[in-house]
This record gives structure tokens, sequence and C-alpha cells, in this order.
């Protein structure tokens, strides 16, 4: 009967109605007075996380295979230039440079999948590992001036870093500011509509009175 007032119009639906009906369906009480407007289901929501979750292990396992492979080929590297005479006492290094290679390889897939913070660790050891594969292929007493290379430019990881922080919590506090004018635009449609209720309990009152006058 109820359901039936609400579509011809003679009655408005309660206000603690209206609310338990969007925390049903996870939508705002406003969403109701817009047409053609799509319901997003528990289930849906439900499956979205699921979903997110798979691709987190996902990109996690390709990244753990890249870094694997640079491993192997080290490895094989390594077993090859033991055997040659010439090479073999510098044959070490290529594990130093799988090092650096693994945190280009980390650089790249956490600028793309993860957080700023995971990214700008990666890029803080792939500026440190690379200063060391320098060092150490240069094997020279001057070559220490690349770690004074490395200071500056650990400098501007960390200044990147924390602008993309800064910028990201500002567009965070506009869209808190956002959420807050639509609850407030909410709260006075809710107002509105028990105002409207009112008005129709009245009349339905006045009209009573009439028909047993």
């Amino acid at each position: 009967k109820n359901i039936s007032k609400w579509e011809r119009g003679d009655s408005v639906p309660d206000v603690v109605v209206l609310k338990q009906l969007a925390d049903l369906y996870k939508v705002k009480v406003d969403d109701f007075f817009v047409e053609n407007y799509e319901i997003k289901s528990v289930s849906e929501d439900f499956v979205v996380k699921e979903k997110n979750k798979m691709m987190s292990k996902k990109q996690l396992l390709i990244l753990l295979l890249s870094i694997s492979l640079v491993w192997l080929t080290a490895i094989i590297a390594f077993s090859i230039c033991v055997n040659v005479q010439t090479l073999s006492y510098r044959a070490w290094l290529l594990f130093i440079y799988a090092v650096t290679v693994s945190c280009v390889i980390s650089v790249i897939f956490t600028s793309i999948w993860c957080t700023n913070l995971l990214n700008a660790i990666t890029v803080s050891l792939l500026i440190w590992s690379s200063g060391v594969s320098i060092f150490l292929t240069i094997n020279a007493y001057e070559a220490w001036v690349i770690f004074l290379i490395c200071v500056p430019v650990q400098l501007l990881d960390i200044l990147w870093f924390s602008f993309k922080k800064l910028n990201k919590n500002a567009n965070k506090n506009k869209q808190e500011l956002l959420e807050k004018r639509n609850k407030l635009k909410e709260e006075k449609k809710i107002k509105k509509l028990e105002k409207k209720k009112l008005k129709l309990e009245k009349n339905k009152n006045k009209n009573e009175d009439i028909k047993t006058t």
C-alpha cells in the first residue's frame, strides 16, 4: 500500500525509510531523485575488490619473474666468465650489475602499479646501486666522486616524492570538501521532504475532517 501511494504521489517515503534504503544499496539519499541512476549492488563491489586483489598478486608475480630472469642471466653469464681467464677476476661484478638492473625493473613497475612511496624507495635504490656499480667498474680512487653526484640526485628524488604527496593531499582535501557540500545538499533535501510529508499529512487530515463533517 505504501509503495503504491509513493508511485501515485499521494505520499512520500519516510526519511528513515529512505536512509535505510540508501544504506542497503550503498548509495546516497540524493541518488533516489536522479533519473536513470544505476544502483551498484554490494555483490558488484565485492567482485571489484576481489579483482583488485587478483590484479595486485599478478603484478607482484610479474615483478618477481622479471627480477628472477635478470638474476638467472647474471648466473649464466658468471658461469661463462669464470671459465675465461681474462674475465674471471672481474666476473663477480655481474651480480652488482644484476642489482642495478633489478632496481631499474622495480622502478618501472612501481611507477605504473604502486604507490609514490614505493616508487621513491626503488628510485633511491637505483641511484645508489648505480653509483656502486660505476665505482667498482672504474676501480680507481678518484671514482668516489660518483657518490657526490648521487647525493643531489637523491635529494631531487625526495623533493619529487614530497611534491607528489602534497599534490595528492590537496586533491584529497578537495574531494572531502565536495563530499561535505553534497552531504549538506542531501540534508537540505531531506528537510524539504519532511516539510512536504507534513504538508501532505495536514492536507490528508483536512480532507478526512471534511468527509466526516
